[in-house]
C-alpha cells in the first residue's frame, strides 16, 4: 500500500536537513520511500493521501528505559518521600505477579502519545514482555534484568522477533555481583547488543558504594540481602568504569549522583544517559546534573522509568518537565535527539530515529503545549 503524509511542517532530524514546510513523505508498504514537500512530491502521486493539517511531524519516538513488569501497580506507589521509603512500600505490593492486560494497555497508551519503541526492564519474565511488546506493534529491546550472585549460562534469554530484541541489564552494581555484572556485560558486548545500568540514582547507593552509613543497606540486610558485600570505597561511576562496564554500547540509567569526575568518566567512555526527570522527582532522589552531562556531548535520552514511579508513561510530559527546569536555553531539535535518534542508536534500531527513506514509517506529532513551551 502506498500513502502521501502530508504535514505543515517536519523536523526529519536527519543531521544538517532544516525543518521541511509543507512536507510530505512518501510511504509504501510501511517504510519510507521519499521526503520532500507536497509541492514536489504530489506532481507525480496518484493514490490515497493522509493530511496531517496544521501538525508537526517528527520521527516516532523511543522511551529508552521503562519496567513494564510494573503496569499494574499503577496509583499504588508512595511519591517524593525518598528512595528507602519508596521501595519499602514497593516491596509491600505484588511486585512480581505482573497483569497482561495491564502491561498491554501501557503499550497501547505509549502507542497513542506518539512512541513506536521501548526499552523495557524484565526482572523476572523477558520472554513474557517482549511476545506482548511484539504483539502490541512497538519496537524494543528486552533487558533481562541481572540480579544476585548466581551466573546462567546466558544472560540474555533465546527467541525471535519481527520488531526487537532480547539483551542483558544490570540491575545496579550493589544488588547484582560484580562476576554477574561482568558476564552480562561482556556477552552484550560479544552480540554486538545494548547493556543497562541502574547507575548513581540516589544517595544511598553512593554511601553504600563508599562504605558510609546508609538506611537502605540497612533494610536490605536486615531482609538477609548483602550480608557479605564488601564496598569497594569508589563512587558508582568511577567502579562501573573499573569494572568495564561503561562504553559506546552502555546505556546509563539515572546518574542522579554526579560529581565532574564521574561526567568526565561518562564522556571518556561514550556511554549514553538516559534521563528519568519525572521518575527522579517522584521517588524524592534529586535531579541529574542535565546541563553539565549536555555540555559534556554526553549522549543523552529520555525515559519514564515504570507507572511505579511516574504518573504516566508519556514521553511528552518527560519533554515539557525538563523544558520547564531545564537552567538555561535547550531547543526543541536538542530535547527531540533525547528522544528519536540517540535511544534509536543505542538500543541498536536502525529503522527509527529519523525521517528519511528506508525507515519505518512511524511518526509522532509534537502536542501544542510542547511547541508553545518551546518557542
Amino acid at each position: 500500500m502506498t500513502e502521501l503524509h502530508r504535514a505543515a511542517r517536519a523536523l526529519t532530524l536527519v543531521p544538517g536537513q532544516p525543518p521541511i514546510i509543507d512536507a510530505a513523505i512518501l510511504v509504501r508498504n510501511e517504510t519510507i520511500i521519499e521526503v520532500g514537500t507536497y509541492a514536489d512530491l504530489s506532481r507525480t502521486f496518484s493514490g490515497r493521501t493522509v493530511d496531517h493539517h496544521d501538525a508537526t511531524l517528527v520521527p516516532a519516538l523511543i522511551n529508552a528505559h521503562c519496567h513494564l513488569e510494573l503496569s499494574h501497580l499503577e496509583g499504588q506507589t508512595i511519591n517524593g518521600t525518598g528512595f528507602v521509603p519508596w521501595v519499602e512500600h514497593l516491596l509491600s505490593l505484588p511486585l512480581m505477579d505482573p497483569d497482561p492486560e495491564t502491561v498491554r494497555e501501557a503499550c497501547r497508551k505509549m502507542k497513542r502519545s506518539g512512541t513506536a519503541m521501548v526499552g523495557d526492564i524484565a526482572t523476572r519474565f523477558p520472554e513474557t514482555m517482549a511476545g506482548i511488546l511484539q504483539e502490541t506493534g512497538l519496537f524494543f529491546v528486552s533487558f533481562a534484568e541481572a540480579i544476585g550472585e548466581q551466573i546462567p549460562d546466558s544472560t540474555i534469554p533465546g527467541g525471535h522477533y519481527e520488531l526487537g530484541r532480547h539483551s542483558a541489564a544490570g540491575h545496579s552494581l550493589y544488588t547484582t555481583h560484580t562476576k554477574l555484572l561482568q558476564a552480562a556485560k561482556q556477552e552484550t558486548t560479544a552480540r554486538n547488543l545494548p547493556f543497562s545500568l541502574h547507575l548513581s540514582e540516589h544517595e544511598d547507593e553512593l554511601n553504600i558504594m563508599l562504605g558510609n552509613q546508609s538506611d537502605f543497606l540497612d533494610m536490605l540486610q536486615s531482609r538477609g540481602r548483602l550480608l557479605d558485600f564488601n564496598p569497594p570505597g569508589k563512587r558508582p561511576v568511577q567502579h562501573a568504569n573499573d569494572l568495564g562496564l561503561l562504553d559506546k554500547q552502555t546505556l546509563a540509567i539515572h546518574c542522579v549522583q554526579l560529581d565532574e569526575a564521574d561526567i568526565q568518566i561518562l564522556a571518556k567512555t561514550g556511554a549514553t544517559v538516559c534521563l528519568c526527570p519525572r521518575s527522579n522527582r517522584f521517588i524524592g532522589v534529586g535531579r541529574a546534573p542535565w546541563e553539565k552531562l549536555h555540555q559534556a556531548n554526553i549522549p543523552l535520552c529520555l525515559g519514564t522509568d515504570s507507572i511505579a514511579s511516574n504518573h504516566d508513561l508519556n514521553l511528552w510530559n518527560e519533554a515539557l518537565y525538563l523544558k520547564q527546569h531545564w537552567q538555561g536555553r535547550l531547543e526543541l531539535e536538542d530535547i527531540l535527539k533525547m528522544m528519536a535518534p540517540n535511544p534509536a542508536r543505542i538500543l541498536g534500531e536502525d529503522r527509527l530515529g529519523t525521517i528519511e527513506p528506508g525507515k519505518a514509517a512511524r511518526f509522532a506529532k509534537v502536542p501544542q503545549d510542547v511547541l508553545e513551551a518551546f518557542r
